[in-house]
């Protein structure tokens, strides 16, 4: 892979949100689970240990000054009654957020039934909709699985040159992934939080389009459909958002991968309902230490 040397992009900016709109605050999360389905996948540690259940508890505190009456999630749509009939065990007690719980797992790879309940959904959305007091969580999500099938087998199977032509700088997921690790094993949720949400870090993903746009062969199109389904997830996620609010009353704080913020900021900005709104505001300088038991 070749090694970046510098990276010149456009710096996208948070539009300014009119009266009329709905705020969604778009705020970029790591899987806490480790589902192991990411492009780059950090390498979490158990947030079940007390001290990231107070750092977590801390976070949740300033991200509940939002105030958003929707806390929506990265969960399949179509399971919302099981994601809140297992919200509500958390709500009454009958869970605790430290505790190693066997749930129903969303992902068909995963093995461990005891790794869902470390998922950020649980840790940071569950417990800030609990302390809302929001009867209900929305997930949003329509998952799809991107770089498989006949069509990318039948590159393969042909042997289909899918090299870079141009060399240009580019992003390096080892790179990436290290950086993360480190990253977070220094830093306190918060402190991370405040990392993956600035600027610099949200274009970690942006890797997807050098790696499928290169993808194809005559009438066959693998990587830019990978991509077009990449862009179907997201838009499937923006508009399940605008089912589930009302009016311009409604203010929503929307928990997801990181990876899915600078193209999610861009959906929402052109759907005139909507405006992203960056959590940075809600999410303090933090000095960064170690979290150990």
């Amino acid at each position: 892979m070749l090694r970046p040397k510098a990276t010149a992009r456009k710096t996208p900016t948070w539009p300014t949100p009119t009266p009329e709109q709905v705020e969604v605050i778009v705020l970029g999360t790591y899987h806490m689970d480790e589902p192991g389905l990411d492009k780059v996948n950090v390498a979490a540690d158990d947030v079940l240990v007390s001290t990231r259940q107070r750092e977590l508890s801390s976070f949740v505190s300033h991200l509940a000054e939002a105030d958003p009456n929707v806390v929506a999630v990265e969960r399949p749509a179509e399971q919302a009654e099981t994601v809140n009939a297992l919200y509500e065990r958390y709500r009454d007690g009958t869970y605790a957020y430290d505790g190693e719980h066997e749930l129903e797992p969303p992902h068909p790879e995963r093995e461990d039934p005891t790794m869902e309940c470390r998922s950020e959904v649980v840790q940071v959305g569950f417990r800030l909709a609990e302390r809302l007091g929001h009867d209900r969580i929305l997930p949003v999500d329509v998952p799809e699985m991107l770089g498989e099938g006949p069509d990318f087998d039948e590159l393969d199977e042909r042997g289909v040159d899918t090299s870079p032509k141009v060399d240009v700088p580019r992003l390096d997921e080892e790179t990436l992934k290290t950086k993360a690790d480190e990253r977070l094993a220094t830093s306190t949720v918060t402190a991370y939080h405040r990392y993956l949400n600035e600027e610099a870090a949200l274009h970690a993903n942006d890797g997807m389009f050098d790696e499928f746009l290169r993808h194809g062969d005559g009438d066959n199109y693998a990587g830019p459909d990978a991509l077009a389904t990449w862009y179907r997830r997201n838009l499937r996620m923006v508009h399940n958002i605008w089912r589930a609010v009302d009016d311009s009353g409604d203010r929503v704080l929307f928990l997801v991968g990181s990876g899915h913020v600078h193209v999610l900021r861009h959906l929402l900005t052109e759907f005139p309902q909507f405006c992203p709104v960056s959590p940075l505001r809600y999410i303090p300088h933090e000095e960064e230490t170690p979290s150990t038991e």
